[in-house]
């Protein structure tokens, strides 16, 4: 099975940079008339994979439609950082369709990513209020909080949610040590 999975990884990688290359990588039928004669382990992994794509990039249409076929995939915080970053207008957002997944997810917190979404966020002065309700979601997650409060990066204090902390403080200290 460990050959299988480098197998089904290298396909993948294959299929996604030829898809791209084509620029069809948004037209999901045409992905999905591609790998009619793909092997099915690969074909599922690769839409995984692309769904993961999707949201990174902030596409929600070609998101939804791949989760109308009930494609799922274990989101990071990594993956709310690069979508975060891929704001650009006032349209809707994937952070913001997502929005229980956001405030929910239970992952490991780096510096670097707060950092790049801050530096994001102030460089682009005019599209702030663009970012203004998913940076609201991704304030209410619980371990960003805790993550926040703990740092001495004073910059990533910016996502503290104050009333959040309160919170934590009487129900979940447990997060804050």
């Amino acid at each position: 099975m460990n050959d299988r999975l480098h197998e089904v990884i290298a396909q993948c990688a294959v299929i996604h940079e030829t898809n791209i290359h084509e620029n069809i990588i948004y037209d999901i039928e045409a992905i999905e008339d591609k790998l009619l004669n793909i092997d099915s382990d690969i074909k599922d992994h690769y839409l995984v994979l692309l769904l993961q794509y999707y949201f990174q990039q902030n596409n929600v249409g070609c998101a939804q439609k791949l989760l109308l076929q009930g494609i799922k995939f274990q989101m990071r915080f990594d993956d709310i950082k690069e979508a975060f970053i891929h704001i650009n207008s006032g349209k809707e957002n994937v952070i913001n369709f997502f929005e229980d997944n956001v405030v929910m997810l239970k992952d490991t917190i780096k510096d670097e990513e707060l950092t790049a979404m801050y530096d994001y966020y102030m460089k682009n002065e005019q599209n702030k209020v663009n970012l203004e309700e998913a940076l609201i979601l991704i304030k209410k997650n619980r371990y960003i909080c805790a993550h926040v409060h703990k740092s001495t990066i004073s910059r990533l204090k910016f996502f503290l949610n104050p009333d959040l902390l309160a919170s934590l403080e009487r129900d979940m200290p447990f997060l804050l040590k």
